[in-house]
């Protein structure tokens, strides 16, 4: 399944509304009104000048540090933003938004340690943080904790049931414990809840694979691609689901649409040569293809196994003992694997022609 953390950015982050703070009014409260306001309307600039400005009229208050960071990050400032993160932590170290937000900011990092403190103070700092339980949940998944990650995920859809992000999270993590009923579950709800997230049904379409609804998955993943045609992974999963309803070429189609779209993808590029190799094993794009991929990652053994199927279709016995003995040499393949690809090799014919 996709992976929530890194491959695709579902990091939760508190963009505003009401924020805890000071109960008496502040020579800043007006500012931060407006910076709210500016955010809301697309006015980055604006909103990042208020928020400066409420720091100066109350330089103790930490939510226009917090603001400012929110601003920065939508920015693309990560410096920028984890320092106002920890300015406004500076000013108030319970203050439970900064810590969710500097947290998320340290795992996209690849920090896992440091954002699971982050986080897990959001959660002590306020227990209702749904945004912070869900972020938890990404923290576990990171560190291959598959159980403690659904945990906190149903923490935060307990908190928050109409947010479609964590129960994709549950769903993902249901999936890794085994549990592919619940996931499937909260996915449905998920889709339900968010019918044009691309993302949202590429998750759903995939576990709809898993548990072999092909139809119902081609028709969720292609709701996907017309929700937002240049999601790669939409149009990945769409070909993976066509080649198990045996129909090559519509998966040979939807696989060359992440072809372009993640030309530098080995695994994609892989499955663009099988599809291929299921539409017409002897045709030149189908050999061409397959080289190609095996040159974008040279130990993946799907790529080779395709490509000494795809050269003794063509007769090129030679090299398809290369490839079968290159693919028996990679770490992982199963003896069962190396038998079938030598068996494969035996068969090979020489002198066939490739088709022009």
């Amino acid at each position: 399944m996709l992976n929530l953390v890194g491959v695709v950015s579902v990091i939760m982050l508190a963009q505003g509304g009401a924020l805890p703070g000071p109960a008496k009014a502040n020579p800043g409260a007006a500012q931060l009104e407006r910076g709210q306001r500016l955010i809301q309307s697309g006015d980055l600039a604006g909103a990042l000048e208020a928020f400066e400005a409420a720091a100066k009229a109350d330089p103790k208050d930490p939510r226009a540090y917090y603001l400012r960071g929110v601003v920065l990050e939508k920015r693309h400032d990560v410096a920028g933003a984890e320092t106002a993160y920890r300015e406004a932590l500076r000013r108030d170290g319970r203050f439970a938004p900064a810590h969710n937000n500097l947290g998320a900011m340290l795992l996209d990092k690849g920090e896992t340690a440091a954002a699971e403190k982050e986080i897990q103070a959001a959660i002590n700092g306020d227990p209702k943080f749904a945004d912070a339980h869900s972020n938890l949940g990404h923290v576990r998944d990171a560190q291959g904790k598959p159980a403690e990650a659904a945990k906190a995920y149903r923490e935060a859809v307990r908190l928050r049931p109409n947010d479609s992000s964590s129960r994709v999270g549950l769903g993902a993590a249901l999936r890794k414990t085994g549990d592919l009923d619940g996931a499937l579950t909260e996915l449905r709800f998920a889709a339900r809840l968010a019918p044009q997230d691309a993302l949202v049904l590429t998750f759903f379409g995939q576990l709809l694979t898993d548990k072999k609804a092909y139809d119902e998955a081609r028709d969720t993943l292609d709701k996907a691609t017309k929700a937002d045609p240049k999601l790669a992974p939409a149009w990945t999963e769409l070909g993976r689901v066509e080649m198990r309803r045996k129909q090559p070429a519509a998966a040979a189609d939807a696989l060359a649409r992440a072809r372009k779209l993640e030309p530098k993808s080995a695994t994609i590029a892989a499955d663009y040569c099988r599809a291929l190799a299921d539409k017409d094993i002897k045709a030149k794009e189908t050999l061409a293809e397959c080289r190609a991929a095996v040159a974008l990652d040279g130990s993946y053994a799907l790529a080779r196994y395709e490509l000494a199927k795809v050269l003794v279709a063509n007769g090129d016995c030679a090299a398809a003992k290369v490839e079968v003995d290159k693919f028996a040499g990679l770490a992982g393949v199963k003896p069962e694997a190396k038998a079938k690809a030598q068996e494969i090799v035996k068969s090979c014919m020489p002198g066939k022609a490739i088709k022009k």
